[in-house]
């Protein structure tokens, strides 16, 4: 999942740009040049911060020398501007990155709501930034490659800027006034967890973002230690894992959206239409043909193993979207109910007896919506 500063930033500089500002590719450099400039100055103001608070502690104007910054008891042999990585140094960054990613694996396959929530959030940026993938039918679509390019781009910016503030100076200020390296480790940890919280984000998705970066920054301020104070493994550890999220979220995306784009284009099931033009007189008005038509697509958004139904957790997601703006969504427990009724309902179907088709969920879709009891089509 991203960070939400980076999903904030994406948000509010998507609704300053103009048309001329997207590229054919469906990149959005507005968007990019907004995240990368926000590292870059976030990184300045903090190195000139602690660069005036060293001068001024040590009244030494000319023997300042931040390279020597550490907060492992002075153990350190590292520099922390010696960025010219060793072999030994990458192998230590992917291991540092392996229980990150893993943790993250972890949060995608969640149904809590704020892990959905946030899901969500990091897919909607993902796709603000990159664009649709360029296909034979979408020959505007952004190149894989070029996609690669512009990810890393960000990626190195958010590494070095957040590692070098939240992995170098923050603990080495702390430990200065401390001299307590597990204070430093905590202390960095909660500041970096702080700084990822929005106050345009739900109380949900602040709970999972602050707690997934307050572990992130723990380990990484863990990781510092135990390479003895060698801060570019964090570093090379912070790229690769933005970049997992980035490449791992567009490739997964797209992917859903074409499959989205052919499901659509076939015809249903005559028992599947039956239903459907019975849901349509049940409902009146309200659910007309296109209505039901956008449900459709809406239904194979979420269809995550592409079979043409959609389990439990697939509802839960495609109804936390659904309601992702309202103050009071539905409870899992209340659409779980709903969707065992729907199963228990049945009398006779071609659909896999723990999945729903598009006319089981729409029933369950639109009783949430009108607040009204689900009705059953069998």
């Amino acid at each position: 999942m991203a960070d939400s500063t980076m999903v904030s930033t994406a948000s509010q500089a998507a609704t300053e740009r103009t048309p001329t500002d997207v590229e054919l590719s469906g990149v959005s450099l507005p968007l990019i040049r907004s995240i990368c400039y926000n590292q870059i100055s976030m990184l300045m103001l903090s190195t000139a911060a602690i660069a005036g608070l060293s001068m001024l502690l040590s009244w030494n104007f000319e023997a300042l020398d931040m390279s020597l910054l550490q907060w492992n008891g002075g153990q350190g042999l590292h520099s922390i501007f010696d960025l010219s990585p060793t072999p030994f140094q990458m192998i230590e960054g992917m291991v540092a990155v392996a229980p990150l990613i893993g943790l993250e694996r972890l949060l995608e396959e969640s149904d809590d709501q704020g892990a959905i929530q946030s899901g969500f959030a990091t897919s909607n940026m993902v796709l603000s930034l990159f664009g649709r993938r360029r296909s034979v039918e979408d020959i505007e679509g952004t190149a894989p490659e070029l996609m690669a390019v512009l990810a890393l781009g960000i990626a190195l910016c958010t590494g070095l800027s957040e590692e070098l503030m939240f992995r170098s100076y923050a603990p080495s200020a702390l430990f200065s006034l401390s001299n307590s390296i597990m204070i430093s480790v905590l202390g960095q940890a909660i500041m970096f967890a702080l700084v990822h919280v929005s106050p345009s984000a739900n109380a949900s998705q602040n709970r999972v973002m602050g707690g997934l970066q307050f572990t992130n920054g723990l380990w990484y301020g863990m990781f510092y230690q135990m390479t003895g104070g060698d801060i570019l493994p964090c570093i090379i550890a912070h790229v690769v894992h933005d970049m997992y999220i980035f490449c791992s979220s567009w490739d997964t995306i797209n992917n859903q959206m074409d499959y989205t784009e052919e499901a659509y284009k076939k015809s249903l099931p005559q028992s599947e239409e039956s239903a459907m033009s019975k849901l349509q007189e049940m409902a009146g008005p309200v659910l007309n043909r296109e209505t039901l038509n956008f449900a459709r697509r809406f239904f194979y958004a979420f269809d995550s193993k592409q079979q043409g139904s959609l389990s439990l957790q697939d509802v839960q997601r495609a109804v936390d979207y659904a309601f992702l703006k309202e103050e009071n969504p539905p409870k899992p427990q209340v659409v779980k109910e709903m969707f065992n009724t729907l199963l228990q309902a049945r009398v006779t179907t071609e659909l896999p007896s723990k999945r729903v088709g598009v006319s089981e969920f729409l029933c369950l879709l639109f009783a949430l919506k009108s607040n009204t009891p689900i009705m059953t089509l069998e």
